[in-house]
């Protein structure tokens, strides 16, 4: 068969950032295509970099269908869905997978960013068949594909995925930090009513966690902090570079994507956070691939 392929097409946290300093990881914010063989495109977030790959799919001779996994609606992850082009092109079909908010559903949501007061043209004018489906904590299946979400620990609700398709699985996690941090350390000295944010996703959730991401081939996973950075952070919703590999290890993945990278790291950052992770690999005796995203890259399994 032939293999799953994952391109990146954008890889930044919070911003989009262009310039000098981000040439070779990138500066657009996250999205992510996954083609699965034989089936429609599979497309994480739709954050500025969505809007190359729209280029890419105007190019198809025939009408396309895709999959849309939203993460979460921060703007990062929503921003380029207003410069789909392909989302205006009458044949094309897209189905958007999220969760809705207290009292805002998806639908909504997504209309929302949309509105004259932010931008000139409504969700309602884009000519494609676009669908919207509530996503939950869960196990479904979208064309052949085993698809399991399950919320993160970050501001609002955020689900990470993970898809298993042909005995191999490939898992996203855009946003999420330690679920420990309001037990311990800085966290636990904030106010009652910024905890009660977070209460319902810390008891036994990391075990939790562990078990959703054992044994991938693939984990994309958020690692926007270097360790003193995050202590500045805590309750952001994004992880120090430690936290991730520790997860990866006691998961017992097979592949690591540093992903979401920090707007105010340049490219010779992500070069160090990339060789600090590698040899915290290597201090647990854990050798496996580990590689900084990489806007325009593509990995196969």
């Amino acid at each position: 068969m032939a293999p799953i392929k994952i391109k990146f097409w954008g890889v930044r946290g919070s911003i989009p950032t262009p310039g000098p300093r981000t040439t070779r990881y990138g500066g657009n914010t996250s999205c992510v295509e996954i083609n699965f063989p034989n089936n429609p495109r599979f497309i994480l977030d739709a954050g500025s970099g969505i809007r190359e790959l729209g280029k890419e799919l105007l190019k198809a001779t025939e009408p396309v269908t895709s999959y849309i996994f939203l993460s979460h609606f921060h703007w990062d992850h929503i921003q380029g869905l207003p410069f789909f082009k392909p989302a205006f092109k009458p044949g094309n079909h897209f189905i958007i997978y999220g969760c809705d908010e207290p009292d805002v559903d998806l639908t909504k949501i997504i209309s929302m960013q949309m509105n004259p007061i932010y931008f000139p043209v409504a969700v309602e004018d884009m000519r494609a068949k676009v669908e919207f489906r509530t996503a939950k904590e869960g196990t479904f299946q979208v064309e052949g594909v085993t698809v399991q979400s399950q919320f993160m620990n970050h501001p609002g609700y955020t689900l990470g995925y993970r898809f298993n398709f042909d005995g191999k699985s490939v898992i996203y996690i855009s946003d999420n930090e330690p679920f420990r941090q309001l037990i311990e350390g800085k966290a636990s000295d904030q106010d009652s009513s910024l905890r009660d944010r977070f209460e319902n996703f810390v008891d036994n959730k990391e075990d939790q966690l562990i078990s959703f991401i054992s044994e991938a081939d693939v984990l994309i996973h958020d690692t926007q902090y270097f360790p003193h950075e995050y202590e500045e952070r805590i309750t952001w919703g994004h992880s120090p570079y430690t936290y991730t590999v520790d997860i990866a290890v006691k998961a017992r993945v097979k592949k690591l994507v540093l992903f979401h990278h920090d707007p105010d790291h340049d490219d010779k950052t992500v070069d160090k956070m990339a060789e600090l992770s590698r040899e915290r690999l290597e201090s647990y005796n854990y050798s496996i691939p580990c590689i900084p995203a990489r806007e325009g890259e593509t990995i196969e399994l």
